[in-house]
């Protein structure tokens, strides 16, 4: 009877604790938000040029590290909008959010640039396993010549693309048919334009899914933009209240929720989901792929 009890208890010393695996987690590169208004925030990050995070410095992480105090500016809107439609889409995922944003002491948004991104990209780099990064949305940026970006930013992204973690980025409002925002134009990076439907036209109308699937206007678009997404949403503002808005930057942050949803097991067999399930989608200049979200 002793050499079995000393046997068992042997045995029972190999045994290796297990522990659940983090939540998916979805970082969102843009202008903070109230953090008061979401449940499901993993940690939080600031990355500043001009003016300061909430610890007086241009880096900051951790919880608050993100928060802003409720604003009507569009621009300081933009990062409570982005993390609402990730959760409508996809409620399970944990969510990340880097405000590369200054504020100066009016509370009006400061300038920054695709440095604030590519810092914001090292830093997930740096933290991927930690929090199980599962994908990265970027909706801010411009039209450079030549698709211009950091030193470094698309090794960055080529780096998230190899340990299955997609960059999402919006191709931008300018109606632009020959070039998209940096990074979105990156060959690496997941491009996202804008769908409108019901109709090009309309304003306030809720989203038809049974509708065909219509470019919009204001879209950028190329033959290199990878997907196209249903831009129309009633997105939270930092009020607590909800507004009607479109964009590719809506479009952007319904793929990064609805890529994570439907992770498969690398980041190929997910893209490859992606197109599979995707229909035509087309306007007077531009055809693509449109990804439907049920």
């Amino acid at each position: 009877m002793k050499k079995i009890l000393i046997t068992a208890l042997l045995l029972v010393g190999f045994i290796t604790p297990t522990h659940a695996a983090p939540t998916p987690a979805i970082v969102v590169i843009d202008s903070g938000q109230p953090t008061a208004l979401f449940q499901n925030i993993v940690t939080e990050v600031c990355i500043v040029e001009s003016y300061t995070c909430p610890n007086g410095k241009t880096f900051m992480e951790g919880s608050g590290a993100s928060n802003i105090a409720p604003s009507t500016n569009a621009a300081l809107t933009h990062g409570t909008e982005m993390l609402d439609i990730v959760r409508k889409v996809n409620p399970l995922a944990g969510l990340i959010p880097i405000r590369i944003i200054g504020i100066t002491p009016a509370g009006n948004p400061s300038l920054y640039t695709n440095t604030a991104v590519k810092l914001a990209l090292d830093w997930v780099v740096a933290n991927r396993v930690k929090y199980n990064i599962s994908a990265v949305m970027v909706a801010q940026g411009k039209v450079f010549a030549g698709c211009s970006v950091p030193a470094g930013t698309a090794d960055d992204v080529a780096q998230l693309k190899a340990n299955n973690v997609p960059v999402i980025a919006a191709a931008g409002n300018d109606s632009n048919r020959t070039a998209m925002f940096s990074i979105a134009c990156l060959p690496d990076v997941i491009s996202i334009g804008a769908t409108d439907n019901p109709d090009p036209t309309s304003s306030g109308k809720a989203y038809d899914p049974n509708a065909k699937p219509y470019i919009a206007r204001y879209s950028n678009g190329t033959s290199a933009t990878s997907f196209y997404l249903n831009a129309r949403w009633y997105v939270l503002q930092p009020s607590g209240k909800t507004k009607f808005m479109v964009g590719t930057s809506n479009a952007t942050a319904a793929m990064a929720g609805w890529w994570v949803l439907n992770q498969k097991a690398n980041y190929a067999d997910t893209y490859n989901f992606m197109v599979s399930t995707s229909k035509p989608a087309s306007n007077e200049w531009l055809s693509g792929k449109y990804v439907p979200i049920s």
